[in-house]
């Protein structure tokens, strides 16, 4: 049974619910992996997701799977919750088909900064094809005040083209490239990114230069989509440099 958190008026407690946080739950962890494909440059300029739905076209090379991608983020104001999307090739920019659907992630808005940076997102997908195009979609989600905007270059790249559209309908319109990472669901180098329970409980474990955790996030949304928990984990270490502690934030 998936986990979701408890939210008034809209958690049934019941004997299945209450079981479900007793139960073991279906889990997975996911290292840094093997990178698949990316786009990066040093362009500042931001693609504003409070107007616009973006897609962003990558090639899955040598692998199957996607375990995580990172993608060049700022927050403004609160930011906003953000929903993202994988879809096939199948995408036409006349707007006659949008593509199909593998999988679709919500993350909470609290997980963004308001430095821009990149950010690791867990996506755990399996089943692809091996040097097969496919879309990473960044849905429209804000306002002016409290948005996420999209950072990447201010010219295309034909490698990696990249749509946006306000609307549910109609064509899309070419844009510049947007930076972005995918990595493979492989070990990797054996640095532990995500953590995934019971489908809906999520982490993100950063690290600084040295290799020590610096803070881990986890969140857990309600069953109608809120956030009802989204805290940060922050160590305090010792003098061999052990973490002894952590506080909630």
């Amino acid at each position: 049974m998936t986990l979701n958190a408890f939210k008034n008026g809209v958690t049934t407690l019941d004997e299945a619910t209450m079981n479900a946080i007793l139960a073991a739950q279906p889990s997975s962890i996911i290292f840094d992996g093997t990178q698949a494909d990316a786009k990066t440059g040093t362009g500042a300029a931001d693609s504003d997701l409070s107007i616009f739905t973006y897609y962003a076209r990558f090639t899955l090379t040598g692998q199957t799977t996607i375990g995580r991608i990172e993608l060049e983020l700022i927050k403004y104001g609160n930011g906003a919750d953000l929903t993202v999307e994988i879809r096939d090739n199948s995408f036409n920019p006349n707007g006659s088909n949008n593509g199909v659907l593998i999988k679709s992630f919500t993350f909470p808005a609290k997980l963004f900064q308001t430095a821009a940076g990149y950010i690791s997102l867990p996506i755990d997908l399996s089943g692809l094809t091996s040097g097969a195009q496919y879309w990473v979609v960044l849905k429209k989600a804000g306002d002016s005040t409290n948005r996420i905007a999209w950072r990447g270059e201010t010219t295309a790249d034909a490698n990696y083209p990249t749509y946006y559209r306000s609307g549910s309908t109609g064509a899309w319109t070419a844009g510049n490239a947007l930076h972005f990472k995918i990595f493979a669901n492989t070990s990797g180098t054996y640095i532990l990114k995500h953590g995934i329970y019971g489908t809906n409980a999520k982490t993100l474990v950063n690290y600084d230069a040295n290799g020590n955790i610096t803070e881990i996030w986890r969140w857990l949304p309600a069953s109608d989509g809120t956030f009802m928990i989204c805290d940060k984990l922050i160590p305090t270490y010792d003098a061999n440099g052990v973490p002894v502690r952590w506080e909630v934030q």
